[in-house]
């Protein structure tokens, strides 16, 4: 099996000092890649090494090439100003990952609007303001892989997380669109989402010392890095999809659209409820993004991804044919 590398490639991870980001950070530059560490330095902690430099430092040490950045990436001064450290450096940008992220947990009468407004401008402006600073270079180059990061939340939502799901939520809707204005360029746009027990998620209320124990052991950093840096090698040609790694379990993640039925006149709202097992109905579902339901959306997989299942017409989130390809895994 070919080893995925990353030689040349300059790579900019977000919220990159602790837990998922810094995992994300030493394992590319093991493969090669010149990354920029970045994590702000959090208030009270002015007087420590920030966390940034200790993962450069760790980097370094194991022989890769890293710059730490400081920058707050939740505006926009700061995250240009982490492009530009990029720029600056390494002369270049081919990857952005989206890892900066807070979690606070309310039940939703009870949520501050001023945590609202941090959690939004933290899990979705974050993820904006990199993308976008980052997105000139990647037009002019004809290149470019952005991971944005999603919960499990924002499909099943999670009690006392109405603000965190509905930020992940928008991050989907980012990640979706992006990958739509991305696709003539040459760059691909996907997200993450993982579960794993890192210094985030051992904030979440009433986690039981068994599943404490089982996140430990098996939730671990570790088994979500390898899928990221898949997502930003540029052997990753789908765009627009959601994969989510937690555990020893690694899945794709989607929002489906039923055949449904048609009405040739008005409907009245009887009549809805009355057909509403055909409009229920998931089979001949297909994943948004697709045209064609039933077996043919199956083919919304990528050319490498795709199940031994015959032959059948591959789409992108965009929902354009790019021909016919067999399956191969």
């Amino acid at each position: 099996m070919h080893e995925l590398r990353f030689d040349g490639q300059v790579a900019v991870i977000a919220g990159a000092g602790r837990g998922l980001g810094k995992g994300y950070a030493e394992l590319l530059a093991a493969r090669g890649a010149r990354v920029v560490v970045n994590n702000r330095i959090r208030p009270g902690t002015e007087s420590e090494t920030p966390v940034a430099e200790e993962v450069v430092a760790a980097i370094e040490q194991a022989n890769g090439t890293a710059v730490a950045d400081t920058s707050d990436v939740g505006t926009k001064e700061g995250a240009q100003h982490v492009i530009a450290t990029a720029i600056e450096h390494f002369g270049r940008v081919d990857i952005v990952l989206n890892n900066a992220g807070i979690v606070h947990f309310y039940k939703f009468e009870d949520y501050p609007d001023d945590e609202f407004d941090h959690m939004l401008s933290v899990q979705v402006g974050a993820s904006w303001h990199l993308t976008r600073a980052a997105w000139p270079y990647m037009i002019a180059q004809g290149y470019g892989r952005v991971v944005n990061t999603v919960s499990r939340g924002a499909f099943f939502g999670d009690p006392q997380g109405a603000a965190y799901a509905a930020s992940k939520g928008a991050a989907y809707g980012l990640t979706r669109a992006l990958a739509v204005e991305g696709e003539p360029h040459g760059i691909r746009v996907n997200a993450i989402s993982p579960t794993a027990w890192t210094p985030l998620y051992q904030r979440a209320p009433d986690v039981s010392p068994e599943r404490r124990a089982l996140l430990e052991r098996d939730f671990t950093v570790d088994r979500v890095a390898p899928v990221v840096a898949f997502l930003a090698h540029e052997s990753c040609d789908f765009s627009g999809q959601v994969i989510g790694a937690a555990g020893q379990h690694v899945s794709r993640m989607y929002i489906a659209q039923t055949a449904g039925t048609r009405f040739e006149s008005r409907p009245s709202p009887e009549q809805v409820g009355y057909t509403l097992p055909e409009i229920w109905d998931e089979r001949g579902r297909l994943p948004w993004g697709s045209s064609r339901p039933g077996p043919e959306a199956a083919a919304h997989l990528p050319r490498k991804c795709q199940l031994r299942r015959g032959e059948t017409k591959r789409h992108d989130v965009t929902g354009r044919a790019h021909g016919v390809v067999a399956h191969r895994l």
